[in-house]
């Protein structure tokens, strides 16, 4: 099989749960979109994080570094609390 014949098969499925389920289809997008939040909040803490603490380390700075630090930290906590809620 070839990825059209995959893909096909795939929407195939996903509408006979759909027609079958709907109130599982609306979980399953729930779930994803969860992922994607997750995956925006991690994404936007550790860029700013890791921003902030090269700002800090340049500038001599305790602040704006510590703020990195903890940034990071929430990010991986983050990150850790959602694989553990699913």
């Amino acid at each position: 099989m070839n990825d059209e014949q995959v893909n096909a098969a795939i929407e195939d499925i996903e509408r006979a749960l759909v027609a079958d389920d709907p109130d599982f289809a609306r979980r399953v997008q729930v779930v994803q979109r969860n992922d994607a939040i997750n995956f925006i909040a991690v994404f936007v803490l550790l860029a700013a994080g890791a921003v902030l603490l090269t700002v800090g380390l340049a500038a001599h700075r305790w602040i704006p570094w510590s703020i990195g630090v903890a940034m990071l930290v929430v990010s991986v906590l983050v990150d850790d609390r959602h694989r553990h809620r699913r």
